[in-house]
C-alpha cells in the first residue's frame, strides 16, 4: 500500500490528510519480456581520453530514437564520483580501493536497473554505456582488480559478456593532437599538453587491453573530421542490432 498525503484548503483544521491508495490502481506490472519483440542491446562506448565519447553519445541517441529504439545512456561512472568528491589520483590505498569498489558496484547497479526498466517496454532498446566495467580494470594494478571483484563477487570474464560490443575510439592524442583538449570534461585529470597527451595515449592502449577476449571489439580511429568518426560509431551499432 501507498501513503500520500496532501494538506486540505480547511483551514480550521489545518491538518495532513492521509489518503490510501492501493498499490493496484497503478498499472506498474511489468509486461512478460519477449526478446523478439523487445530485443534489448547493450553497447559500450569506450577508449581514451578525448576520444569522442560524448559527442558520439549525442549522435547516436538522435539516430537510433529517429528509428524507433528506445535509447537509454549510462553516464560515465567516474566522472560522477569525481563531481561528487571521490580522488581517483590519492596516495590512500584504502580510499583509492574503496572509491573504485563502489565505481564497479554502481555501474553494474546502473546498467542493471536500465537493463529491468527496457524489459517493461514493447520496442527495441538500446542502452549505451560511457565506459563499461572493464575500464576500470585499466586504472590500477592487476592483483587490486583480482581482489576487488572477488569481493564483489563477480570474475572478469562475467563483467565482459555483459555487452554485446565494445566500440573503442581512439584518443585524439594519437594522430589528431590538434583536437585534444580538456575543455569537454572538466574533470579529465590528463592535460592538454605533451605529458598530458602521453599519459593518454597509455590509457588508450590499457583501456582497449582491458577488453581483450571480448568478440565484439571494435577500433574506431581518428578520421580527418569527427563527424566521420561518428559516422562509424553509428554504422558499427547498426551491424550488432
Amino acid at each position: 500500500m501507498f501513503l500520500t498525503g496532501r494538506f486540505t484548503p480547511d483551514s480550521k483544521a489545518g491538518r495532513l490528510q492521509k489518503t490510501i491508495i492501493s498499490i493496484t490502481d497503478f498499472p506498474y506490472h511489468a509486461n512478460k519480456f519477449n526478446p523478439q519483440v523487445n530485443p534489448i542491446k547493450k553497447i559500450v562506448l569506450t577508449g581514451g581520453p578525448c576520444a569522442g565519447k560524448t559527442s558520439a553519445l549525442q549522435r547516436i541517441v538522435e539516430h537510433f530514437s529517429a528509428l524507433g529504439y528506445k535509447v537509454f545512456t549510462i553516464p560515465e561512472t567516474p566522472t560522477l564520483f569525481t563531481q561528487s568528491g571521490m580522488d581517483y589520483l590519492t596516495t590512500n590505498r584504502a580510499f583509492f580501493y574503496e572509491g573504485e569498489k563502489a565505481t564497479l558496484e554502481i555501474q553494474m547497479a546502473l546498467e542493471d536497473k536500465f537493463y529491468l526498466m527496457a524489459k517493461t517496454l514493447d520496442r527495441p532498446c538500446l542502452i549505451v554505456c560511457d565506459r563499461g566495467c572493464l575500464d576500470i580494470s585499466a586504472y590500477m594494478k592487476p592483483e587490486m582488480w583480482d581482489e576487488l571483484t572477488r569481493l564483489s563477487g563477480v570474475t572478469t570474464e562475467q563483467l565482459r559478456n555483459r555487452y554485446d560490443a565494445i566500440l573503442h575510439l581512439t584518443t585524439t592524442a594519437c594522430g589528431s593532437e590538434e583536437f585534444y583538449t580538456t575543455s569537454t570534461n572538466a574533470q579529465r585529470y590528463e592535460q592538454a599538453n605533451e605529458e598530458g597527451m602521453r599519459i593518454a595515449r597509455e590509457l588508450d592502449k590499457k583501456v582497449y587491453d582491458a577488453w581483450t577476449g571480448h568478440p565484439h571489439v571494435r577500433i574506431i580511429d581518428n578520421q580527418k573530421y569527427f563527424s566521420q568518426k561518428a559516422d562509424v560509431v553509428i554504422k558499427e551499432i547498426e551491424n550488432v542490432l
